[in-house]
């Protein structure tokens, strides 16, 4: 019962404003399910970093040299994403025909995205610790990390099958240089909150 709980929790927070959302929520918009669902499997396979994390050492890499290192490189890659995206020139930021990049691409830059995101990690030992702490198997932190990896990936497909809606659809090619540039914004507040978490880690750390 508590494991139906838990992945209900991980379901529900992926409605929550967060890079990966952002990131399936526009290549779903701009080039299609297809295209969702890739960003969905990328994001997936960097949820399998975080799960092993969440599972084994938790928390406390982030207070070690390389979390200081893995939030720097976070927040410019939040940057980066945010730059790509902003529509330029007052003209939609997806030409029309065949546009589409390729899945490889869109994969690619999903899983960065992904594990560019060190407060998934944070989220997912909070989550899982209450479970794990009643049970120290390691069948059992194998299982909370599987059914982290499978709840991600599936929570985000449908995400993007959401976005496939028509209406939605039709919305995103009336406004789309909007859309684009709320999610640019979006990304951007998210590489600037990594970089002021990046400053007190490192005021703590190296006082």
């Amino acid at each position: 019962m508590e494991e139906l709980i838990f992945a209900g929790i991980l379901l529900l927070s992926q409605a929550s404003p967060g890079p990966d959302q952002a990131f399936v929520t526009r290549s779903t918009l701009a080039y299609g399910f297809g295209a969702g669902v890739m960003a969905a499997l990328g994001i997936g396979t960097g949820v399998v970093a975080h799960a092993a994390l969440a599972c084994t050492v938790g928390a406390s890499v982030f207070h070690s040299p390389l979390g200081l290192a893995l939030f720097c490189l976070a927040s410019c890659w939040m940057l980066y994403l945010a730059w790509k995206i902003w529509p330029r020139g007052g003209k939609p930021s997806v030409p029309a025909g065949d546009s589409m990049p390729p899945a490889s691409s869109i994969y690619r830059d999903a899983l960065l995205t992904n594990l560019m995101n060190p407060k998934a990690t944070f989220f997912f030992v909070a989550l899982s610790s209450p479970l794990l702490e009643k049970n120290h198997s390691v069948s059992y932190a194998f299982f909370i990390g599987m059914l982290i990896v499978v709840t991600g990936t599936v929570g985000w497909i449908l995400w993007a099958l959401v976005f496939r809606w028509h209406p939605i659809r039709i919305f995103y090619d009336r406004h789309a240089n909007w859309v684009d540039a709320a999610l640019s914004l979006a990304l951007a507040g998210f590489g600037f909150s990594m970089l002021y978490s990046f400053g007190r880690m490192a005021v703590e750390s190296f006082p």
